[in-house]
């Protein structure tokens, strides 16, 4: 906001309050009500009046409190965020974030618990992002914001709780850049998200008994980093899909049909698919 005046920030409790989980605490103060302002509680005209900001110029990062609440700006987001582009033959450009909560892990009830990834990475004309740690969220968001695409910028809620202790904060991160997060010869791990932490941390305890566990990152559904994603895969030979999400029609399925028809033939077995909990995981053993 400091570097760009045509940033501006809007949502439900987005301005005094700070947001439900205090993102944009200050920004209000320091940018001024015209920047960083509070909105009627329809999510739906929050998105229409961003999709209107973005036409006239500007570059509004749109927050949603939670992942189920963004639902009734459902339409607004696939009718005319995804396709305004191609609507006006590429004269008119959406740049704008839209910020949304999703996944488990705070003890939260049904409306605040949706892993809704694949209804928006199913949605030509959209970028999708998930970043799994704060550094990648810095970085990921400053590119988001650059984007003269629209971005769905899905936060893991488990990220708030997570403090950096790196006073360098990275530069902006490409979007559609994965990252490999550790590397393994024995297995690896492809996730994105709030799973990630839970991949590296099954990867140390790997390591105690001597596995090489790797963890690829993906950081960006739409579009896939395909190859980082191959690569890492190809070296070890075994991969395991890991995600918060129903399997069915998901990220996760879609990860594990684009390797089985890219990297069928360095895999050492089939792959099945298993519910473990919350998580579900596709397995190429």
């Amino acid at each position: 906001m400091s570097a760009d005046n045509s940033v501006v920030v809007l949502g439900e409790d987005v301005g005094v309050l700070g947001g439900v989980f205090r993102v944009t605490d200050g920004l209000s103060k320091k940018f001024g009500e015209a920047r960083c302002f509070d909105t009627p509680v329809s999510e739906a005209g929050i998105m229409g009046m961003a999709i209107g900001m973005a036409i006239y110029g500007l570059r509004p990062v749109i927050e949603m409190q939670f992942d189920a609440f963004a639902y009734p700006a459902f339409e607004q987001i696939v009718s005319h965020v995804a396709k305004m582009r191609h609507r006006s033959r590429g004269r008119l450009d959406l740049p704008m974030v839209i910020r949304i909560p999703f996944g488990g892990g705070v003890g939260a009830v049904e409306q605040h618990s949706d892993s809704s990834e694949s209804y928006y990475s199913h949605t030509p004309g959209l970028r999708v992002v998930a970043p799994s740690c704060a550094e990648d969220a810095y970085g990921l968001l400053r590119s988001s914001i650059q984007c003269s695409d629209p971005v769905v910028f899905l936060e893991p809620k488990r990220l708030y709780y997570v403090r950096s202790d790196k006073s360098d904060r990275a530069n902006e991160i490409p979007l559609g850049a994965g990252a490999v997060k550790r590397a393994g010869r024995d297995v690896t791990l492809v996730s994105y998200g709030p799973s990630v932490s839970t991949c590296l941390a099954a990867a140390n305890v790997a390591a105690e008994g001597g596995l090489e566990v790797g963890v690829v990152d993906l950081r960006s559904l739409v579009p896939i980093d395909d190859e980082v994603l191959f690569s890492e895969i190809r070296r070890s030979g075994k991969v395991v899909v890991v995600a918060e999400s129903h399997g069915y029609a998901s990220v996760a399925s879609e990860i594990s049909a684009r390797i089985s028809e890219r990297c069928f033939e360095y895999l050492r077995g089939r792959f099945r698919s298993r519910r473990v909990g919350p998580v579900w995981i596709g397995a190429g053993s």
